[in-house]
């Protein structure tokens, strides 16, 4: 999965892993209800647990993955509730950035937000696909296979915009509302409804 191949989602370790990421989303978009009381520091370690989980998955070990990844956070970092995520391990978010509410990050790979961006409301970044194939679809069991999102510095990404896999956005580019980027590498500006391919 790491590595951008095929790969089954519903594998006992990824199922457990997904699982274990949800709850800490639930947890933090909990947090956020001003009945609670929590503070913005409380808040702020919820939203890190989600990155960098501390809770083990409950398998035996010959059945546990070697390989340990942990996402990260820099300072002054406004996530605005709800914020779902797949894994939250291969995320990795820049110095003052805002994530606007209803945030979704599929992350089955490295999803890196340079410092200074601003992502509004409603914003997806589909970090994994299946096959558009119907003979090599299987409904939930259908492989998928993972790319990255690199987001460069400086960068604004208006509300409802879609992200796919296996894009980068250069530095200081803005995206439109409602856009839905397939790939790009280097545009300072992408209205709503364009489908930006890589030149051939």
């Amino acid at each position: 999965m790491l590595l951008g191949r095929e790969y089954y989602p519903f594998d006992p370790e990824l199922v457990l892993e997904r699982q274990r990421c949800s709850a800490a989303c639930w947890r933090f978009n909990n947090s956020t209800n001003p009945n609670t009381g929590v503070s913005a520091t409380e808040r702020s370690r919820l939203f890190r647990e989600i990155l960098n989980p501390r809770e083990p998955i409950h398998l035996p070990l010959q059945m546990v993955s070697s390989i340990i990844r942990a996402g990260r956070v820099g300072q002054e970092v406004v996530v605005e509730a709800p914020f779902t995520c797949d894994y939250g391990y291969n995320i990795t978010i820049g110095n003052n950035v805002l994530i606007g509410r209803n945030c979704t990050i599929l992350d089955p790979m490295e999803i890196n937000i340079g410092d200074n961006c601003f992502i509004g409301p409603n914003v997806t970044l589909l970090g994994s696909t299946t096959f558009t194939d119907p003979k090599k679809r299987m409904g939930s069991k259908s492989p998928q296979i993972g790319g990255f999102i690199i987001i460069d510095e400086d960068v604004w990404i208006g509300a409802g915009a879609i992200i796919q896999h296996n894009v980068s956005i250069g530095r200081g580019a803005s995206i439109s509302a409602g856009a839905v980027v397939v790939k790009v590498f280097s545009f300072s500006f992408i209205q709503p409804s364009y489908i930006v391919k890589t030149p051939r």
